[in-house]
């Protein structure tokens, strides 16, 4: 059975190792599998690398309990307790007695901001007899009988069903504070000023400092900071990407200046934090 659909690439130069979504069947906007064929297929090993996904994954658990690290955060996944890892996200599998139902989709324009780490999806025993139709039908995806644009019907079911196109439902803020949450992910590699956000969304940098500070508690200039944090710790964690070429990635002039920042910011060394979690 072909699984996989997507194409592992090695790092070159300052890129990280990454995984990008292709099908196995050429246009198909979604895959879905068990992780227990994906375990025999890749092997135990393959699946405790960090790895950077550029697609929507979706962890069902059908059986058992696991623990699963995104952004280099753990949670507990079970039957009522699902995880949605995001596009950009760094994520990591750990051994456990589960099985699961794996959702991949295709990358969506505009999707919604979520906080950095774990989304958990939680689930009743209601919920989970109402998408048992949903998760079956998905399943059989890969019949040749099933046109593209039934299946683009399937996939979207899926993403209102999961609640994937919803912002953050555990207190996002005002929409202003998600608009700037939002262009974070997007730009925080090229752009760091807090001027640029509030010219991106059509406010001044006070207006925008009033809302950070009112829906995180933080200033515009710390969420960049730690978002610069978070885009170096995802680099750092991934195979062969050293601090000197992350910092380089990061637009950091010398690696010294990358980590005072990082140590400043998020009160260790790059080298120290690589130590402590890899």
């Amino acid at each position: 059975m072909d699984l996989l659909m997507v194409k592992i690439g090695q790092p070159s130069g300052n890129d990280p190792r990454r995984i990008d979504y292709r099908p196995a069947v050429e246009g198909q906007p979604f895959e879905c599998f068990r992780l227990g064929d994906l375990r025999h297929r890749v092997g135990d090993a393959e699946l405790r690398q960090l790895e950077q996904l550029h697609f929507d994954l979706v962890i069902g658990c059908i059986s058992g309990r696991g623990i699963h690290e995104v952004d280099f955060a753990r949670t507990e996944i079970n039957p009522n307790r699902w995880l949605h890892i995001r596009p950009g996200q760094v994520h990591r599998w750990v051994p456990g007695h589960y099985d699961a139902t794996l959702f991949v989709l295709e990358p969506r324009p505009n999707s919604p901001h979520w906080r950095s780490g774990p989304r958990i999806i939680e689930l009743s025993d209601d919920d989970l007899l109402d998408i048992e139709p949903l998760v079956a039908l998905a399943g059989h995806e890969r019949r040749t009988d099933v046109g593209t644009d039934a299946l683009r019907t399937l996939r979207d079911l899926i993403v209102r069903w999961l609640s994937l196109d919803q912002p953050d439902p555990d207190g996002a803020g005002s929409d202003l504070y998600c608009e700037f949450r939002a262009l974070l992910d997007k730009d925080v590699i090229d752009q760091r000023a807090v001027s640029y956000y509030a010219a991106q969304i059509g406010c001044s940098p006070r207006t925008l400092s009033r809302a950070c500070q009112r829906d995180a508690g933080r200033s515009p200039k710390q969420l960049i900071d730690e978002a610069v944090v978070l885009a170096a710790q995802r680099l750092l964690g991934l195979p062969d990407t050293t601090i000197a070429q992350t910092a380089e990635a990061l637009g950091f002039l010398e690696p010294t200046n990358f980590t005072k920042f990082f140590k400043r910011v998020s009160g260790s060394s790059p080298s120290e934090w690589k130590e402590h979690n890899l």
